[in-house]
């Protein structure tokens, strides 16, 4: 039986059923301390930020397949900053058993940021699998996609809304890591 939480990468094994499950009260205190560290950020930078997370499903978070994704989303934010002239103020990472996490001050401004935030994401190959917020440092909140009239994230397995997947469960984790697994491996072709 084939093993849809692992694909093979540059003859490296990258799997996604390699870490510790956590539970969702774990969930909950990440998701708190992450918001502790973007208002840090803000105030002491009083820039915008950029968060990013990942969309990894299921209750495993860090494994060797969403640290290669983790490190795939900030060398292509690291590119991106170049080509576009932003100044890159700062960059925390944090790695945690409840998944990597980035916190970057930059200088732009939100509207430029979070329109080239959503292009990362939307153009990619794997845009889809980080969830990358940029944080207004007037309002402390994160910019909308709504805002710029994008239509919500859609499914990774279907041409869905991903919330209403998402919720619905509609996917099993096997469905799911089909796809994650489909969009590493033609990223990996394509980059060769």
């Amino acid at each position: 039986m084939p093993c849809y939480y692992c694909c093979i990468m540059n003859k490296m094994l990258i799997k996604f059923d390699d870490g510790i499950p956590i539970s969702l009260e774990q969930m909950l205190l990440a998701k708190e301390k992450r918001v502790e560290n973007q208002l840090s950020a803000i105030s002491f930078y009083k820039k915008p930020i950029v968060s990013l997370t990942l969309v990894i499903p299921g209750p495993i978070k860090n494994s060797s397949g969403a640290n290669y994704i983790f490190q795939e989303a900030i060398t292509t934010l690291h590119q991106f900053f170049i080509k576009n002239n932003i100044l890159l103020i700062k960059e925390q990472h944090y790695h945690e058993l409840t998944g990597s996490e980035a916190i970057l001050v930059v200088d732009c401004t939100i509207e430029k940021l979070k329109q080239y935030c959503i292009d990362i994401e939307s153009l990619h190959p794997l845009g889809r699998l980080w969830d990358i917020d940029v944080i207004d440092p007037i309002t402390q909140k994160s910019v909308s996609r709504s805002q710029f009239e994008y239509a919500p994230r859609q499914c990774l397995v279907c041409e869905d809304i991903a919330k209403i997947c998402g919720r619905s469960k509609r996917h099993s984790l096997d469905e799911i890591f089909v796809a994650i697994k489909e969009k590493i491996e033609s990223f990996q072709n394509n980059k060769s």
